[in-house]
């Protein structure tokens, strides 16, 4: 309880309107446009959100852009600015091979998590463009097939182990293919990322081959859409079989070198349920594991606590893992908890908004402060964040007026941008 008596997460209406309207001013700020390749900058032929408006990530990164475009998608005046950030990807799919962890040169040995499918259904979805869609679909299934399917030892060499695969980067070290992740840097491989197939890549790649089966559904092509849906299957068959502990109740990222399941619980196994691998009865065990082990009193923290806190672990949360997390709950049924969660992270928000007039890149969701840094300071301002408050402040909205528990329709998981 707070000094009010309220709960501590309680939050008003005019504290998330004066959090949505700097983040609505704050936007141009954090808008380039580099047409042309410059020095190790990558060009694109459209204006991108950067992450921060400090001198680090002045680029456009892959996963960062996922929050953007789901926040800006129908923003009256930053929704071109949204499909022109998907374009710019699918225009380093083209060019590259390869969609980088963000646009520069540098960054071309290796991606980042998995989501131009979602991407490109959230842009379909607002522009029915069926010819644009075709083409994009194209460049999607080229990215699953090359990239993360890919054998090639020192290229693409991500398809590894019972027809699931791992992050990479082509100078073969585990440090580099940790950036791949995205989770730079944690403990939760142990040091050996290229070791674990990972719960949250191999859900993305199940959501990439449910997208694709739909899409081609749409575009008629049924060979396409059978060989995907069968896809799907199999990998959550195999995911079952590798990734879920039935003892703990919980999925964990999968040693195929050690041959066994690493025991450390991280936000990543919500992933299952944020993309519809998990039964019912498997969801009621894993959201027993994550209220008693990741709910903690200002949101969802990265990982129980471990040997070594690296700034993707304990205490730290993050906006898109926040999201993740609400809408796995939203997925089973447990709308209440999705309901506190969201709001407790945005009474953090609004908390360190009101002491420091931003929003930051992470939290310290134990303690309610800002993110523990790792090797640079913890910037300010930060995209993922700004969009992440946008999308759950529309989540919470939706929750208020008309969710109620242990019903989260289909429709709604198509509104939510669940692909």
């Amino acid at each position: 309880m707070s000094s009010n008596g309220k709960p501590h997460w309680e939050i008003e209406e005019k504290d998330i309107y004066e959090v949505l309207k700097y983040i609505d001013s704050y936007w141009p700020k954090l808008t380039k446009y580099y047409p042309e390749d410059l020095k190790s900058l990558i060009g694109l032929p459209n204006s991108y959100v950067v992450p921060a408006a400090a001198e680090i990530f002045q680029e456009q990164y892959y996963w960062d852009s996922y929050p953007v475009v789901r926040a800006l998608i129908d923003h009256p005046k930053y929704s071109k600015l949204a499909v022109g950030m998907v374009d710019n990807l699918l225009h380093m799919m083209k060019r590259f091979g390869i969609i980088p962890n963000a646009s520069r040169m540098y960054f071309l040995s290796r991606s980042q998590p998995p989501l131009l499918s979602s991407m490109v259904w959230i842009v379909y979805q607002k522009t029915k463009d069926e010819k644009w869609f075709g083409r994009a679909i194209k460049l999607v299934e080229e990215e699953y097939w090359n990239v993360w399917m890919g054998k090639v030892h020192l290229r693409n060499f991500r398809f590894v182990h019972m027809g699931l695969s791992r992050y990479y980067d082509l100078n073969a070290l585990h440090i580099l293919a940790e950036a791949e992740s995205g989770w730079d840097n944690t403990n939760r491989f142990m040091g050996r990322c290229m070791d674990f197939l990972p719960v949250d890549l191999n859900s993305l790649l199940y959501l990439y081959e449910v997208d694709l089966a739909k899409a081609y559904e749409g575009l008629g092509n049924s060979s396409k859409k059978n060989r995907f849906e069968e896809a799907a299957k199999k990998r959550a068959k195999v995911m079952n079989e590798l990734m879920w502990d039935e003892k703990v109740g919980y999925f964990f990222d999968y040693d195929f070198v050690l041959q066994r399941r690493s025991h450390l619980i991280t936000v990543a196994g919500m992933y299952p349920l944020n993309v519809g691998i998990a039964t019912q009865q498997q969801a009621d065990r894993v959201v027993e594991v994550f209220q008693h082990e990741l709910h903690r009193k200002w949101g969802v923290v990265q990982s129980v606590r471990f040997v070594e806190n690296l700034q993707w672990d304990w205490p730290n949360g993050w906006a898109p893992l926040q999201i993740r997390s609400a809408e796995a709950l939203m997925r089973y049924g447990y709308n209440k908890l999705a309901k506190k969660i969201i709001t407790k992270w945005m009474a953090l928000n609004i908390k360190i908004f009101k002491e420091t007039g931003e929003l930051w890149e992470k939290y310290d969701v134990v303690h309610g402060r800002i993110g523990v840094p790792d090797k640079y300071p913890t910037p300010s301002g930060f995209a993922w964040t700004n969009a992440g408050f946008m999308i759950l402040s529309q989540i919470l909205e939706f929750l208020e007026n008309k969710a109620s528990e242990k019903a989260t329709p289909v429709w709604l998981v198509r509104h939510l941008g669940w692909h």
